[in-house]
C-alpha cells in the first residue's frame, strides 16, 4: 500500500475503514475547519425592526409642486382679543374715564397704530366691565394718546380695582352707536402666510462584481431585488430603509437655513449654505416655533395637565381626533396616569382615521383613550427613543418629548379638495417625479450594462419638503 510522505516527516496511511477523528485534530490540519458549518440560514434581526417611518405616511398626504418654494394662507380669528394695561389704577365702583395701552403683542406686525379697536367698540375687561372706547390714536376731551393708547368710558362701574404695571385681557364684544351716527371704519380681514421649501436628500450604495458573486449561508430578503444567499442583497435593503429613515426624520427635525455664510462642501464646492442648499423646516420645529407648548419639566404627566390641554384645544379649536406620539418615558407615564384613572374613557374613543375600526387602531400600534369628548391615539414614537439617532443625545431628552398632531380632514369650500393636518410636497412637473427615484448603473449584476466599471452602484433621490396646517391645532409636550 503507498503512503504518503509530508514535508514535516509525518506519514498518513490511508485505510479502508471509517476512524473517529476529534475536533481539535482536524482543526489542527488548517486554520478553517473543513466541517461543514451548521448556520441558520436566518438573518436574526438583533434589533427588531430598525425602520423609523411611518408616521408622515400615516396622517398626512403628498402633493407635487413645481417650485422649491411652496405655500398657503390661513385666515385668522376673525374676532380679536387684546392684552392691556392700565395708565393709571381704577379703583371699583369708579366711573372714571381711563387710559389702556395695547400691548405689543396684540398690535399686528408690532405696529402701534395697528391694533385691532375702534371708536363705538364695546370691549368686556377681565373682570366683565363692559367699557366704550371713547377715542384711539387721537387727543380726545383734552386726553392726549399715543399711537397704542385707547380712552375708555365704562358703561356703569369697575366691578374690581385695576392697577398699573399688570397686564389685563379684553375682548372686543359688540359696539354702540348714537342716532344719526356715522357708519364704522372697516376692518379688513387678517391672513397667516405660510412657506416652506423642498431639500434634496441622496444615498448610494455600490459592490463589486466579484462581492456581488460571494455566497452567503442565510438567506436575505430584499424589497427591491428580490431575495437571495447574496450578502450585497443586504447592504442594498439597508441602503434603501437608512434613505427612508433620513427622509422622514428631516421631514420631522429639519429646520429651514437662516444661516448664509459660505461652506465648502466635501466635494470643493464652495457656496452660500441658504442658497444652494436648501432646508426643510420639519413637524417639530413647526410644532415649536408656530403652535401650542406645555413644558412639564421632570414632572410626570398628570390628569391636570391633561386636562389643560383638552382646555387649550378647545380654546384654539383644535380637533377632536388627536395623534399623540411619544416618546418611551412619555408613553410609559402616559400609561401609568390612564392606569390610576377612572374618568378618562376607552370605549367612547372616536377611530374615525382608522375607518372607524378600532382594532386597526390597535395592529397599528396605538392606544387610544378620550377626554372632553377629545380622543387622543396614543403611539410610542421610535425615532424619540432611537439609541443611535435623536435618542443618543441625552441633552434633548427626546424619550421625554411628545406631539399632539390634529388627525382630522377639512375640505376647501371653493375647490372641495380634502386638506390634511399635514402633507409631504414633492418636486415633479408632468413625466418627471422627484419624489422617490432609484436607478441602477455599472456594469456588474446589470443585463444592460451603462458604462464599464466593474460595479453595481444603486442609487436613490427625493426632492421634498414637509407643509404643516394650522399649526395653532398642534402642541409640543417636553418633560425633561
Amino acid at each position: 500500500m503507498a503512503t504518503v510522505s509530508l514535508a514535516s516527516g509525518m506519514v498518513l496511511k490511508p485505510t479502508a475503514t471509517r476512524e473517529a477523528t476529534t475536533d481539535s485534530y482536524v482543526s489542527s490540519l488548517t486554520t478553517n475547519s473543513i466541517h461543514v458549518r451548521d448556520v441558520d440560514e436566518r438573518l436574526i434581526k438583533r434589533y427588531g425592526d430598525q425602520g423609523i417611518t411611518g408616521l408622515l405616511e400615516l396622517l398626512g398626504n403628498k402633493k407635487e409642486t413645481n417650485q422649491t418654494t411652496f405655500e398657503h394662507f390661513e385666515e385668522a380669528f376673525y374676532h380679536n382679543s387684546l392684552t392691556v394695561q392700565f395708565a393709571s389704577a381704577a379703583a371699583a365702583a369708579a366711573k372714571t374715564d381711563e387710559i389702556l395701552t395695547v400691548q405689543s403683542g396684540s398690535l399686528a406686525g408690532g405696529t402701534a397704530e395697528k391694533h385691532p379697536v375702534r371708536n363705538g367698540d364695546i370691549l368686556m375687561l377681565q373682570d366683565g366691565t363692559l367699557v366704550y372706547v371713547a377715542g384711539i390714536n387721537a387727543n380726545e376731551g383734552g386726553v392726549s394718546l399715543s399711537a397704542s393708547q385707547i380712552s375708555i368710558h365704562p358703561l356703569t362701574t369697575f366691578k374690581t380695582a385695576f392697577a398699573t404695571g399688570t397686564d389685563y385681557e379684553c375682548s372686543i364684544v359688540g359696539n354702540m352707536f348714537a342716532e344719526g351716527s356715522v357708519q364704522p371704519t372697516g376692518i379688513s380681514p387678517d391672513l397667516h402666510e405660510y412657506n416652506n421649501t423642498v431639500m434634496i436628500l441622496k444615498e448610494s450604495f455600490e459592490v463589486t462584481g466579484s462581492e456581488a458573486t460571494n455566497v452567503v449561508y442565510f438567506k436575505v430578503e430584499n424589497e427591491n431585488m428580490g431575495s437571495g444567499y447574496l450578502w450585497y442583497l443586504k447592504g442594498e435593503q439597508d441602503t434603501y430603509k437608512r434613505f427612508m429613515d433620513y427622509s422622514e426624520i428631516m421631514m420631522v427635525v429639519g429646520e429651514a437655513v437662516t444661516n448664509d455664510t459660505s461652506v465648502t462642501d466635501s466635494y470643493g464646492n464652495a457656496a452660500a449654505l441658504n442658497t444652494t442648499f436648501k432646508g426643510t423646516e420639519g413637524l417639530l420645529p413647526f410644532i415649536e416655533n408656530n403652535g401650542q407648548s406645555m413644558d412639564l419639566g421632570a414632572s410626570s404627566i398628570t390628569m391636570a395637565d391633561f386636562d389643560a390641554i383638552v382646555k387649550s384645544l378647545d380654546k384654539y379649536r383644535g380637533a377632536k381626533e388627536n395623534a399623540l406620539y411619544a416618546g418611551i418615558n412619555l408613553s410609559l407615564d402616559v400609561d401609568d396616569l390612564l392606569a390610576s384613572q377612572t374618568a378618562v374613557s376607552a370605549g367612547g374613543a372616536n377611530y374615525g382615521t382608522f375607518n372607524n375600526s378600532k382594532d386597526v387602531a390597535i395592529q397599528l400600534g396605538f392606544n387610544s383613550f378620550t377626554r372632553g369628548g377629545y380622543t387622543f391615539h396614543k403611539k410610542t414614537y421610535d425615532l424619540f427613543n432611537h439609541p443611535k439617532l435623536l435618542a443618543a443625545s441625552a441633552a434633548f431628552n427626546f424619550p421625554g418629548y411628545g406631539m399632539i398632531i390634529p388627525m382630522d380632514t377639512r375640505r376647501d369650500a371653493k375647490s372641495g379638495e380634502s386638506i390634511p393636518s399635514l402633507r409631504i410636497r414633492y418636486k415633479a412637473v408632468p413625466g418627471y417625479s422627484r419624489e422617490m427615484e432609484h436607478w441602477l448603473t455599472g456594469s456588474a449584476v446589470l443585463k444592460n450594462k451603462t458604462n464599464t466599471t466593474d460595479k453595481l452602484l444603486s442609487h436613490y433621490r427625493t426632492e421634498r419638503g414637509f407643509e404643516g396646517f394650522a399649526a395653532n391645532r398642534y402642541m409640543l409636550i417636553k418633560k425633561s
